[in-house]
């Protein structure tokens, strides 16, 4: 039963490029998540902020800065 909840946490983060992070269009927070797990594999993506509460279809992706 850990191993189908860890799965579906993953399925729930949204991907990006390994050099670029996924951030709200509305508030620039990086809490961001699909609001589905089978958002891009049934349904279109929808995104959820935790922050400001967006829902939609678009994220930014952004390069990570280097500390």
């Amino acid at each position: 039963m850990q191993k189908l909840k860890s799965m579906l946490k993953k399925l729930r983060e949204p991907k990006a490029a390994p050099s670029r992070i996924i951030v709200c269009p509305r508030c620039g927070s990086t809490h961001i998540r699909l609001l589905s797990s089978m958002d891009v594999w049934l349904t279109p993506r929808v995104f959820v902020c935790s922050n400001c509460g967006y829902t939609g279809p678009i994220c930014l992706e952004v390069e990570k800065e280097e500390e």
